[in-house]
């Protein structure tokens, strides 16, 4: 059922690679398909050619919003520009923020101005989606007049690629098994790696010295850093140059297919918001070890936060065993009664 109001998500999409923006870019066909006129508007240049999709400068950007029809302004993105342009909108469109995150405890308790500023501006919202029940008990304690959702910002994926990772297959048919894990950037968070990129790389040396046949794909972003370098040293030194292949998100590849082909999908960050790979992975009925840094979906098979040992007995055991696999239900009916919801009461 369509709303009466058009529906603008504002947020990263598409050649970006992230959750955020693999969510938007499924959201917006299930929408207009749902009846709705719904559009992107994305925060980075897109060189998307979907008349539904567009970058408006920052600058620009409360300005062709206000000229706007009454609309459902839906924002993917917590910037302190784009909370304040939140509250500025207020009194002409609908608005609402989805958290994608669960770093608020850390990043929201500076007390600096920017950060009050940006507790005024959440403060104006009625409503706030939260993709983890963790990030709603926080911001239940701190905004005790906001109706808080929790909504999972997974969407099935209508199609998936199987020929995108042709020559991956090629490479891991070497392999007795085949893991997989995943980094839309390089980045730390309380001054870990917040992938968990260098406990991958340290599961995969314990386990080829344990005689275990098994190959790594890591899905990263393969741009120049000081960090990137770093690893691949730490892969060089450990000799696991065959043993680990880095792959570019920018290459084209299909990470659901990717997931899919995988034996394990790896998930050792140490934050977390709800993970949109994981639910993929969990989706394809692939086994997902993750950390119990927050709350996981049904399904994940989890170990102790940041510690290695344990990390590598849990995906040793799982991949000798197959009982953990568990395919994820398909909960977009939620996000649909999300907006119709909101079309009504807000």
């Amino acid at each position: 059922m369509s709303s009466k109001y058009p529906i603008i998500l504002i947020g990263p999409y598409p050649p970006l690679i992230g959750g955020v923006s693999t969510h938007l870019f499924r959201a917006l066909p299930l929408l207009i398909k749902d009846g709705h006129k719904a559009s992107v508007i994305s925060v980075k240049r897109t060189d998307s050619k979907d008349p539904s999709v567009s970058y408006i400068p920052a600058l620009l950007l409360p300005f062709y919003l206000f000229v706007q029809p009454k609309s459902i302004v839906h924002f993917h993105v917590d910037s302190l520009s784009h909370l304040l342009l939140s509250a500025m909108l207020k009194l002409r469109h609908k608005t609402f923020l989805t958290v994608h995150n669960n770093r608020y405890p850390t990043t929201m308790e500076s007390g600096s101005f920017a950060t009050q500023v940006k507790w005024r501006c959440l403060s104006t919202f009625t409503r706030i989606i939260c993709v983890n029940s963790d990030t709603q008990t926080y911001l239940a304690h701190k905004l005790t007049n906001i109706f808080k959702d929790v909504v999972p910002a997974f969407l099935p994926p209508t199609d998936i690629d199987e020929d995108s990772i042709k020559e991956i297959k090629k490479w891991g048919s070497q392999f007795k098994y085949v893991l997989s894990g995943y980094a839309y950037r390089l980045s730390f968070y309380e001054d870990e790696d917040l992938y968990g990129i260098d406990m991958m790389i340290a599961l995969v040396n314990r386990m080829v010295s344990e005689q275990i046949n098994v190959g790594l794909i890591l899905l990263i972003n393969l741009e120049e850093n000081a960090y990137l370098e770093k690893l691949k040293r730490e892969i060089t030194r450990l000799n696991l140059q065959d043993n680990i292949n880095l792959v570019d998100i920018n290459q084209g590849i299909d990470a659901v297919a990717l997931w899919k082909y995988s034996d394990v999908y790896l998930r050792p960050t140490n934050t977390d918001g709800n993970s949109i790979s994981v639910m993929e992975a969990l989706h394809m009925g692939t086994t997902v070890v993750a950390s119990d840094c927050v709350e996981r979906p049904e399904g994940c098979v989890l170990f102790k936060n940041r510690d290695a040992d344990d990390f590598g007995d849990v995906v040793t055991t799982s991949l000798q065993s197959k009982s953990h696999t568990y395919i994820a239900p398909d909960l977009s009916h939620l996000f649909f009664d999300l907006y119709e919801d909101i079309a009504q009461k807000q």
